[in-house]
C-alpha cells in the first residue's frame, strides 16, 4: 500500500532564518534601549542649563553656523523654530534674510507628514517672524501658516543648506532625534550638493563621543556648536 506522504519532500522549518530573524530583533532592541538611555541623558544635560547660558550659546554657535561653506553664497534654506530645550536659531535665520538668502521652516501636517514652507521676504511683506506668519501646530511647536502672506511650499531638492536639530551628534556627523525620523527622510531626499550644507546645531552640552545609530539614520555634514564649526568625518553612508 502506498503511503500518504510518499514522494512529498518534508517541509523543515526555516531554523536559520528564525535565529537570523532573532537576532535582529535583538539587535534592533539594543539600539532603541541605547536610544532611549541617551536622550535621558541629554535631556538632564539641557536642563541644567540656566536660560542666559542658553541665549549666550545661541549667539556664539549662530556666529559659528555662518562660517559653514555651504552659507558663503546665497540660497534657500532650512531653519526652524526651537522648542525649549532646542538651541533658538530665530536671530540666525534674519541674518541670513539680510544677507540674501531665502529661508523655509517645517510644518507637520495633521496626517503627521513634515511639509516645508518658504516665508518670502521683501516690500509689501512682513518680516519673518512677524505673528501673523505663525502658528502652532499640535505638538506646541511654532509652525509657520500656509495661508500667510509670502508663503509657499517647497520640496528637498529646492533645498540649497538646512540646520538639523538634535537631541545629540557625535563627530562622525551621527545624530540622535527624537525617533519621528522626520529628518531622516528628509536628508535622504536632499540634491548630493545640498546634503554638504547639512548643519547640525546643538549645545556643547550635545556631543557626544559616539551616537548610536542604524543604516536609516542619516548623518549631517558639519556640526554647529557655542564651541565652534566641525566637519563631520564623512557626509553619507
Amino acid at each position: 500500500m502506498k503511503k500518504p506522504d510518499a514522494g512529498k519532500p518534508r517541509t523543515k522549518k526555516p531554523a536559520a532564518k528564525a535565529a537570523t530573524t532573532e537576532v535582529a530583533d535583538a539587535g534592533d532592541t539594543a539600539l532603541r534601549e541605547a536610544k532611549r538611555a541617551l536622550r535621558a541623558k541629554i535631556a538632564e544635560r539641557i536642563a541644567a542649563l540656566r536660560p542666559m547660558a542658553r541665549e549666550y550659546k545661541a549667539r556664539s554657535l549662530a556666529a559659528f553656523a555662518l562660517r559653514a561653506p555651504a552659507l558663503g553664497g546665497r540660497g534657500l534654506v532650512l531653519a526652524y523654530r526651537a522648542m525649549d530645550d532646542e538651541a533658538c536659531i530665530d536671530e540666525l535665520a534674519e541674518t541670513l534674510v539680510a544677507r540674501g538668502w531665502r529661508v523655509a521652516f517645517p510644518l507637520v501636517d495633521a496626517a503627521g507628514a513634515m511639509k516645508l514652507v518658504e516665508l518670502s521676504t521683501g516690500p509689501g511683506l512682513p518680516p519673518i517672524f512677524a505673528a501673523a506668519r505663525w502658528t502652532t501646530d499640535r505638538h506646541g511647536i511654532r509652525a509657520p501658516r500656509l495661508d500667510a502672506a509670502g508663503a509657499r511650499s517647497i520640496w528637498p531638492r529646492e533645498l540649497d543648506a538646512v540646520f538639523v536639530p538634535a537631541r545629540a551628534f557625535d563627530r562622525a556627523g551621527n545624530r540622535l532625534g527624537r525617533g519621528k525620523g522626520y529628518y531622516d527622510r528628509l536628508l535622504a531626499r536632499l540634491r548630493p550638493d545640498a546634503r554638504s550644507g547639512a548643519i547640525g546645531v546643538a549645545y556643547a552640552e550635545q556631543i557626544e563621543e559616539i551616537v548610536p545609530a542604524s543604516t536609516d539614520d542619516r548623518p549631517v555634514a558639519w556640526i554647529a556648536t557655542d564651541r565652534g564649526l566641525m566637519r563631520a568625518q564623512r557626509v553619507a553612508r
